[in-house]
């Protein structure tokens, strides 16, 4: 009992109510690095860079990649369900430490093109 009542707590704090980004008047650009690898083409991995404007996207890392692949980069590939943290498909390493990208705010410190 303890253990799931812990759990539904722990997803329905402040990961869900997070701060997003500062809207600001004019664009908001950001710089995305994203790990690649086309077996076809690539000899090896490679980090590839997309700018997006925070001002037309969610606060979450999950909306800043789904942003990337709807207008930017349609090859890019990854999982995804039900964006509350209860399923755990979206688990990626982001800026160094895993986490679920659903849950992951956009840090306000990401760099600016």
């Amino acid at each position: 009992r303890n253990t799931i009542t812990h759990t539904a707590r722990a997803f329905s704090g402040a990961a869900h109510h997070a701060p997003a980004p500062k809207k600001t008047d004019g664009p908001n650009p950001r710089v995305f690095k994203i790990f690649r690898f086309t077996p076809e083409t690539d000899k090896r991995p490679k980090m590839q860079d997309y700018t997006i404007d925070l001002n037309a996207c969610g606060p979450m890392m999950l909306d800043a990649i789904i942003k990337i692949k709807d207008e930017l980069d349609s090859t890019l590939a990854f999982r995804r369900s039900c964006r509350e943290g209860i399923c755990g498909s979206c688990a990626m390493n982001m800026n160094g430490k895993n986490g679920l990208a659903c849950l992951t705010p956009i840090p306000h410190s990401c760099k600016r093109p």
